[in-house]
């Protein structure tokens, strides 16, 4: 008797577990990365110092979550990218605000590593009272069209503070590059 019961219980959830069975996997998103030389930088005050008294603030992009839905329509094959990133900033000795701007971009390349598009966008962060840290999340969402016989994954998107030439050459200097 029990095993009947067993059995008809197994069959009752036979058609539960096929749900599912014959669907398509979700498509890969496409990678979406923060890039090395560009994921911090250091802002000092105006002049030639250069020492830890003339730092205003260090900022950098600390982490990045993203997802992404596919569209296949007449209009054409594209998918929609949303990320979150989390950008976190110190007060340094030479800060005379209590807020400060990162500059930051958003970069596409196809396949073939070519850039696609760049955006450049500002992440403001508020230090609240005498607080040396802030951080913030912004959020943002790319739509990458694609042709039909490829999909989204074979493309990249890539993130990073603006940096100056300057800023650039700092963070050579200090890598050793």
């Amino acid at each position: 008797m029990r095993a009947v019961r067993l059995l008809a219980f197994a069959a009752l959830l036979l058609p539960l577990a096929s749900c599912g069975l014959f669907e398509d996997p979700p498509l890969p998103c496409p990678l979406v990365s923060i890039m090395d030389q560009a994921k911090q930088v250091t802002f000092y005050r105006p002049g030639p110092g250069r020492d830890l008294t003339d730092i205003t603030y260090h900022v950098g992009i600390r982490d990045l979550a993203y997802e992404c839905d596919y569209d296949f329509d007449d209009m054409g094959n594209r998918v929609a990218v949303n990320f979150n990133v989390l950008f976190v900033a110190e007060r340094g000795p030479a800060a005379e605000q209590g807020r400060v701007e990162i500059p930051y971009f958003v970069a596409m390349t196809d396949p073939g590593q070519n850039i696609l598009t760049k955006k450049r966008f500002t992440a403001a962060l508020e230090f609240e009272g005498n607080a040396v840290r802030a951080q913030k999340v912004e959020e943002l969402a790319q739509l990458i069209p694609f042709p039909l016989d490829a999909d989204g994954s074979e493309y990249k998107s890539f993130i990073g503070i603006q940096l100056t030439p300057g800023q650039l050459d700092d963070i050579r200097r200090a890598g050793g590059e």
